[in-house]
């Protein structure tokens, strides 16, 4: 079954929407590949997914620091658990186990909770910073900052 993107789910960010915009398209590739029985395609979509998801959160928590977000520390624990949990999916998965439905699972409940909700929350204070300091200049320039 594909998850789809819907508006509900935007921060009004463009930047942190592509990016999680992303991990509902890695849901649909993970998805297909177990369908299909491709356990490398699991297995390579994990590594990815996993790499992109550190990336982000690494994004993420710059730019709530940046604009002061209150509750920027409670939402980078939620990043790492939410990380740990997928590196250890990732690395049960290349052992052999086979609970992909789980993965799946877990990565449909981060899009409608976390993304939905939480990021939600800290977008008010990230789009006062980002009209304060010029806008979109701003995120690119962090952006630089982090990625060059």
């Amino acid at each position: 079954m594909s998850k789809l993107w819907n508006s509900d789910l935007e921060t009004g960010i463009p930047e942190i929407d592509a990016e999680n915009k992303k991990i509902v398209e890695y849901i649909n590739v993970l998805s297909k590949a177990k369908d299909e029985g491709n356990r490398t395609e699991l297995v390579n979509v994990l590594d990815l997914l996993l790499d992109h998801v550190c990336n982000q959160f690494l994004f993420e928590e710059h730019m709530m620091k940046e604009a002061g977000y209150e509750y920027s520390k409670a939402h980078e624990k939620v990043h790492e658990l939410f990380a740990k949990k997928l590196a250890d999916f990732r690395g049960r998965i290349k052992n052999g186990e086979t609970f992909f439905d789980d993965v799946i699972s877990m990565l449909d409940h981060w899009v409608d909770g976390h993304i939905r909700n939480e990021d939600q929350m800290y977008a008010e204070t990230l789009q006062v910073k980002i009209t304060q300091e010029g806008g979109e200049s701003w995120v690119q320039g962090v952006m630089k900052k982090l990625f060059g």
